[in-house]
């Protein structure tokens, strides 16, 4: 079971790029991007240590069926739409900054609004199924296209065309306090524990997670090269230009092997895979803690059938989505993003504290 935390950690370090992590973080590039890069796993790691220990005194249990335990009901109810609200967005942002990608570098003369309710049909039928399918076809995405996205990582890494002095230039900065926002944007690449809040319902008794200690190390790793390799690629004033940073980066790019010359049409299309895995992941999250609200809606991790109520709280979701299309537009979601980004962090500090308080109180005799 230990894969499974594994993948959903895979699925957030990746999706970064497509959360506007990449612009923000080199946007502040002289003003705490790169100290952020190492206060980061510091903060993560913590967080997720003492979230997975919280989490593996309740097994088979999720977030709300916790807090039910402890919290009145109007608290918890409240709690999981504030939840729910934020893992819907989480997912919104991501779809919508995708489908307005495929309408800027695949085809211009596509309707990004047709483009977008094609991907959110899709993903939100995918949400409707059980827990345990959303894990199954998690981890389908994560073995068919991580390897992919890290082959291109590492052929960037390796390319020619990397500028080693303009890395170092930037990396001269990392005695800067990092400020919030670059706080908020490098912590997302760890986020991927939280998944655990409504996934250890699948995770048996006397389960104990194993190797935590490579998370960090990974997404340290990870975090390292979405910064620096645009750098690298653009310059240390160039790399401003640009708000889809690494679909632009991985344009500069060029591979020898048969069809595949322009590197992103491949880094799109393994995108388009992840980006609808993420917003299945996502909305599945988000109308679980929904369901929770209420009393005749029983968790199962297995259900034969989807009930009704997920394909109302999905058409719910699918329609916002398509509404926050078309009543923004680039500039705004990139800033809502950015507001979003802080609030996600403070949000999972206290959700993080939260819990972990309540299982230390377990432990206190009755």
């Amino acid at each position: 079971m230990n894969r499974y935390f594994f993948y959903n950690f895979m699925l957030v370090s990746l999706m970064n790029l497509m959360l506007f992590v990449p612009h923000i973080l080199v946007k502040n590039r002289y003003s705490g991007g790169v100290s952020a890069l190492i206060a980061a796993p510091v903060i993560g790691a913590i967080l997720m240590y003492m979230f997975t220990s919280a989490m593996a005194r309740y097994p088979g249990l999720g977030y709300p069926e916790i807090l039910k335990k402890y919290c009145p009901r109007w608290l918890v109810s409240l709690t999981s739409v504030y939840f729910a609200i934020m893992w819907w967005f989480s997912s919104t942002i991501v779809v919508v900054a995708y489908a307005v990608l495929i309408n800027r570098f695949f085809n211009p003369d596509a309707n990004t609004t047709v483009i977008l309710i094609m991907m959110v049909l899709a993903a939100a039928y995918a949400a409707s199924r059980s827990t345990l399918t959303i894990a199954f076809i998690i981890e389908i995405g994560i073995i068919v296209n991580a390897p992919i996205i890290l082959f291109i990582m590492f052929k960037m890494v390796r390319s020619p065309q990397l500028n080693f002095d303009s890395i170092r230039v930037i990396a001269n900065y990392v005695t800067v306090m990092p400020t919030v926002i670059t706080l908020a944007a490098a912590t997302l690449i760890f986020t991927g524990y939280i998944h655990l809040a409504l996934f250890n319902r699948l995770f048996p008794p006397n389960f104990r997670f194993k190797h935590l200690y490579v998370y960090p190390i990974l997404g340290f790793i990870i975090l390292l090269i979405t910064f620096f390799v645009p750098i690298g690629f653009h310059g240390t004033e160039g790399v401003d230009r640009y708000i889809y940073l690494w679909a632009v980066t991985s344009d500069s790019l060029i591979m020898q092997y048969g069809f595949i010359e322009r590197v992103i049409f491949l880094f799109l299309i393994v995108f388009l895979n992840l980006t609808l895995v993420y917003t299945m992941s996502g909305w599945h999250l988000g109308m679980e803690y929904i369901k929770s609200c209420f009393k005749a809606c029983k968790p199962e991790i297995d259900s034969p059938k989807a009930p009704k109520a997920n394909y109302i709280i999905l058409a719910v979701f699918a329609t916002a989505t398509v509404l926050y299309l078309i009543f923004t537009n680039e500039k705004i979601n990139y800033l809502i993003t950015s507001y979003w980004l802080v609030l996600r962090m403070f949000t999972e500090i206290v959700g993080v504290l939260w819990v972990f308080i309540l299982s230390r109180r377990r432990l206190k005799p009755e």
